[in-house]
């Protein structure tokens, strides 16, 4: 064995067990190299028997699509959702985003990485993951835009690159989880501009966002990656939410 690598899991073993892992739910030890414990990542809210292209519930089991996206397919080839935002998730993703608890990206980001590939057995993974952009106005007063967070452990197990800047929310619109569902597509209406540099022509992409509710964000911003050449585009979100008549 290489002495580098001995060393280093040695190192890893004696931090173990000076400092070991707590789960941010239980608290208790987690027996592993992670925040979160094997029973508590059970008892998450996985998502169940949705519609694959929208995530909305689906009333039969034999159903893979809904209604709605029957009717008028949504510009993603595919969408990946894998909670449900209830109360767990959703203390995560507002600790998170207005907490400045960096962790809670680490964890969620760590568990959308475990389930991706089994969302494509028979497909090849997107070149390039582009997580939804802040405005400048909203980047700066946050400090860290929270979907490139939630990218990172996404892209180091996937190896995925990450693409931040090809893509930019140039109108600082208002917060989508403020407005009723019927001003969410005027309210991101031209909200965003993507650069036609040579690394996104003919590229299959995925955007990546914590919570998706109408989608009126994601399919704004797919627009505006088709129009530089974008091949295809996939949609990965840590959590669905939805609003009443969705």
């Amino acid at each position: 064995m290489d002495i580098s690598k001995l060393l280093k899991q040695i190192s890893k073993g004696i931090t173990h067990c000076l400092f070991p892992y707590h789960c941010i739910l239980c608290h208790d030890k987690t027996n592993r190299d992670f925040d979160l414990c094997i029973e508590c990542e059970e008892f998450l809210p996985w998502l169940e028997n949705v519609c694959i292209y929208c995530a909305a519930p689906l009333i039969l089991q034999t159903q893979s699509v809904c209604g709605t996206c029957l009717k008028k397919p949504l510009p993603f080839h595919k969408l990946c959702v894998f909670f449900s935002y209830t109360e767990t998730i959703k203390k995560l993703v507002i600790g998170l985003k207005f907490q400045q608890r960096l962790i809670y990206a680490h964890i969620l980001g760590t568990l959308v990485a475990e389930k991706i590939p089994s969302q494509y057995q028979n497909e090849e993974l997107p070149d390039i993951i582009i997580p939804v952009p802040l405005h400048k106005k909203r980047l700066y007063a946050r400090g860290f835009n929270q979907a490139i967070e939630l990218a990172r452990p996404i892209s180091k197990k996937l190896n995925i690159r990450i693409d931040y800047k090809r893509c930019k929310r140039v109108i600082n619109t208002a917060a989508q989880s403020m407005l009723p569902a019927n001003q969410r597509a005027s309210n991101v209406k031209n909200a965003f501009v993507a650069y036609a540099y040579k690394s996104l022509a003919n590229q299959h992409v995925a955007l990546l966002d914590d919570v998706m509710t109408t989608g009126h964000t994601l399919i704004e911003m797919s627009h505006a990656l088709y129009d530089v050449g974008v091949k295809r585009i996939d949609v990965w979100c840590c959590a669905r939410t939805y609003l009443s008549g969705n």
